[in-house]
């Protein structure tokens, strides 16, 4: 059976000796937020050598069925590709965003949608004033595509914009895994980092009614210090 192209680009890189470190970090054990992920063990950094140096060698098709690939690193490395093609092909963003709007079932697991759900999608909604399919994400019953609506409020926050954030946020909340709680505690901890009052009432709200978690603010807080943190936990976490 052939190779798919982004597989064989890899392969030069493979270090099986890490895998299994992957799949612990990654959380592919029974149970696990992504169980069942397959690695082949190549580094980051090597998944972005490769995706710069064949971006214009690789097609749709094969970024497509990259996309969706068994195999962690190819499906990461595709993404890095099309992110290439986004942003050189400032023509064709739309359709860019919307391939991977459609290739969405690949991004599965929060290093990949951490690494393109601000810069595609975010900056996407925020360019053409178009938050539908960061709406859909939100609504969605699949933590990764919450998480993506959470992580592309980085592009907001980065331009002063956080109404989006402030009314996401809750709504990713209700019944969120640790890894989406995980999530918005980073949203919020870079909003208190910009407007730490704006942070605080927000917080101090969901967490009195019983909707933000402690590790969410507890991660909001990061940057508050021990002694606040403790204290504004004590002040509103439900008795």
């Amino acid at each position: 059976m052939q190779l798919h192209p982004i597989h064989k680009a890899l392969i030069l890189y493979a270090q099986p000796d890490r895998i299994n470190d992957f799949k612990r970090y990654f959380q592919t054990f029974e149970g696990g937020y992504a169980e069942g992920d397959t690695f082949m063990g190549v580094m980051v950094p090597d998944r972005q050598k490769v995706a710069k140096a064949y971006f214009d060698q690789w097609d749709e098709s094969i970024l497509r069925s990259g996309l969706v690939h068994p195999i962690h690193e190819v499906r990461h490395t595709a993404l890095f590709t099309l992110m290439r093609y986004y942003g050189k092909e400032r023509q064709r963003r739309q359709h860019w965003h919307d391939v991977l709007y459609s290739c969405f079932e690949g991004i599965n697991n929060w290093d990949l949608v951490d690494t393109c759900a601000h810069k595609i999608f975010g900056q996407h909604a925020f360019n053409t004033g178009d938050f539908s399919v960061l709406e859909e994400l939100l609504e969605s019953p699949n933590m990764w595509k919450k998480r993506a609506a959470i992580v592309a409020q980085l592009w907001m926050l980065k331009q002063g914009r956080y109404d989006e954030l402030l009314a996401y946020a809750p709504v990713a909340a209700e019944d969120a895994p640790e890894i989406l709680q995980k999530a918005i505690g980073w949203l919020m901890k870079c909003l208190w980092q910009q407007q730490p009052e704006l942070a605080e009432d927000h917080m101090a709200a969901y967490l009195q009614d019983g909707l933000y978690t402690r590790l969410i603010v507890r991660i909001g807080l990061e940057k508050a210090g021990k002694d606040h943190r403790n204290h504004f936990l004590a002040t509103f976490a439900p008795k």
